[in-house]
């Protein structure tokens, strides 16, 4: 798993394939469906109004929670969730099994004070011969959270494939963190020290995200054409510590992000998701990415829940989104 870690890092993201098994895609396609014909009964177009996000527990289909201290309490929020999914189907074995143990490997948890959380949860739907309409502009997913809860709070997307997807039914282009370089010799530097550390794995995200381009220089018709497809790797056979630390890449010398003058970066090319389904995209929330147009005839699913270190909360003292714990997973 050290290297997975490390490959996250360096990337930004991270592509593991298979990672739910078909019986647990098909309970996340029914609910996903039966949420899409809910909206659709009610005179919604899914695209024009939702924008292709639907969140399970917020589109209308149930009533919503008398208290907010349901999407802060394990055992309120899995009944509340479990309204949601027809009997005997149930996604809390999924959310809060597999998908937020591996999300955690990712996630600096070794200080008490920011503990495994469930920030968010949305399914994206495509329609059918949407090309134009169901685009996704380049984003990275922390700009949804104001600037201090940016600063506190790390943020783990797993946009999972409920669809094999590919370029022509709306799948993602990523484009990885900007490679750091010595800026005397122009030779590759490793990951800083200490990414266990929440302050230091933002620092670091941000330093990266920083050296982006502006997104408005990037044409798009150009990246979807050389993108080379993005690499995949396998889920581990055991289950990793998700505390440890990263394993650094061997290069001599790491960069000094306390002395920005050391450093400087090369951009790095798009790359294209080409996944099955059950397979996830683990996305750090600095990472930009953006999604393409559905221009096939079928419907293009993806689940996606997002994990935190710590209750992401604003300046206000106001959670930003969700923060259930996900140390109490029920069956």
């Amino acid at each position: 798993m050290d290297q997975l870690r490390q490959q996250f890092h360096r990337d930004g993201y991270i592509i593991l394939q298979n990672v739910l098994p078909l019986d647990e895609v098909q309970v996340l396609q029914r609910e996903a469906d039966c949420l899409v014909n809910f909206l659709f009964s009610e005179g919604v177009d899914i695209m024009r109004d939702h924008g292709g996000i639907i969140e399970p527990t917020k589109c209308g289909y149930i009533d919503p929670p008398l208290s907010q201290l349901t999407f802060t309490s394990h055992r309120s929020f899995c009944a509340l969730r479990n309204m949601v999914t027809e009997a005997p189907d149930t996604v809390i074995p999924i959310l809060f099994g597999r998908l937020s143990v591996l999300a955690a490997n990712f996630l600096p948890l070794s200080d008490p004070n920011y503990p495994l959380r469930l920030f968010n949860e949305q399914y994206i739907v495509k329609s059918p011969k949407s090309e134009e309409e169901s685009k996704f502009d380049w984003h990275q997913d922390s700009q949804y959270m104001d600037s201090w809860s940016q600063n506190e709070f790390p943020i783990i997307s797993c946009w999972t494939a409920l669809d094999d997807v590919n370029q022509s039914n709306g799948t993602l282009l990523i484009e990885p963190f900007p490679r750091p370089l010595d800026s005397l010799t122009g030779t590759p530097l490793d990951l800083p020290e200490g990414l266990g550390r929440p302050g230091a794995l933002l620092r670091y995200q941000q330093s990266m995200a920083s050296a982006y381009t502006p997104a408005y220089t990037i044409d798009m018709e150009s990246s979807i054409r050389n993108a080379a497809k993005a690499p995949t790797f396998s889920v581990p056979s055991s289950s990793p510590s998700t505390t440890g630390p990263s394993t650094l890449g061997g290069f001599s010398n790491t960069i000094n992000l306390n002395d920005p003058e050391s450093w400087t970066s090369e951009s790095r090319p798009p790359v294209l998701v080409e996944i099955p389904m059950g397979s996830t995209v683990f996305l750090s929330g600095f990472v930009r990415h953006c999604s393409l147009g559905n221009k096939s005839s079928r419907f293009r699913r993806a689940y996606m829940p997002q994990f935190s270190a710590g209750e992401v909360m604003k300046s206000t003292g106001q959670y930003v989104s969700m923060a259930v714990s996900c140390n109490e997973h029920a069956h």
